[in-house]
């Protein structure tokens, strides 16, 4: 259920991943921020999107201004770790088109991941990013929204 905290309402929910972890809506009458750790859209799903009901997160999502998302693994690695709980790159932008996110920021990087192949993830990720901005989630970023 949502609350108050001061001009802000802030929403919870229990998202798709092993452990238990939860994802966070804020906005207020201006804008609206989501942030999704730790999640698998559709958790140990070969093939992703399936049917919008079944996507975790996406209500949370839903027209966010700014999306900050698990983007873990690159498509190889997830294959081989479909189940444990994160997103591939890839999902994360998907879940954003389908929530109809403005921007997205990718975080919760593998770290064996360096900033090169953090960054190309994101080049290559923008390729196929319609109307989503995608921005590498880096240590003391800042957004204006």
């Amino acid at each position: 259920e949502p609350f108050q905290v001061g001009c802000l309402t802030v929403t919870g929910q229990t998202v798709i991943h092993p452990g238990p972890t939860v994802g966070y809506r804020i906005a207020d009458e201006r804008a609206t921020v989501t942030y999704i750790p730790d999640h698998e859209p559709a958790l140990g799903a070969r093939e992703f999107p399936g049917p919008r009901a079944w996507t975790s997160g996406l209500d949370l999502a839903a027209g966010a201004d700014l999306l900050i998302h698990d983007a873990q693994y690159t498509p190889t690695e997830y294959a081989g770790r479909v189940g444990w709980g994160h997103s591939r790159v890839s999902d994360a932008l998907i879940l954003a088109r389908l929530a109809d996110a403005r921007r997205l920021v990718t975080f919760h990087h593998d770290p064996d991941h360096d900033d090169v192949e953090l960054e190309r993830l994101v080049v290559e990720a923008r390729t196929t990013a319609g109307p989503v901005e995608i921005v590498g989630g880096r240590e003391g970023a800042r957004f204006v929204l």
